[in-house]
């Protein structure tokens, strides 16, 4: 029997981008019939930690139909490594932090969200600070939906 997938992705302060994409894989996976998947997200520099959401990602994940208001802030750990077959940074600096952390044995599950996508051409997911709400949840939602169909979609045999 083999261990499902467990995907972490992975933000500076685990308010805005990882968990708005944790809520956005949550739901592609649950639409595609994938339950079982577990998805978690996390901060390399979380303080105090328990947090919420920031207000306006909270509303803009609602706007799409997608809660994230339950999802409380958490710093990155050793044993997330451990106990997750894929972190997935939102940028380089989370990357970076990540990899630095990283027991050596567990440093090739990490990589990029923004790989996933498909029709966005980002290397990153931008921070709305930056770019503004609807240009990251595009690329939020094309890296999860094309991280979905890379994955774990079976196609079928011809």
């Amino acid at each position: 029997m083999t261990t499902p997938p467990s995907i972490l992705l992975v933000c500076i302060g685990n308010r805005v981008r990882s968990p708005l994409a944790q809520g956005f894989l949550r739901a592609e996976l649950d639409s595609a019939g994938l339950t079982h998947v577990r998805v978690d997200s996390a901060g390399t520099n979380v303080w105090p930690g328990g947090e919420p959401p920031e207000r306006e990602a909270i509303f803009e994940a609602a706007r799409a139909g997608i809660p994230i208001e339950h999802l409380r802030s958490r710093e990155l750990t050793e044993a997330d490594f451990d106990s997750h077959s894929q972190v997935l940074a939102m940028d380089w600096d989370s990357h970076a932090l990540a990899e630095a952390m990283a027991p050596a044995e567990h440093r090739h599950k990490i990589g990029h969200l923004a790989h996933f996508a498909r029709r966005e051409k980002v290397t990153t997911i931008p921070d709305p600070a930056a770019t503004g709400y609807a240009r990251t949840l595009a690329c939020i939602q094309d890296a999860c939906e094309g991280w979905v169909v890379k994955h774990l979609v079976r196609r079928p045999t011809r």
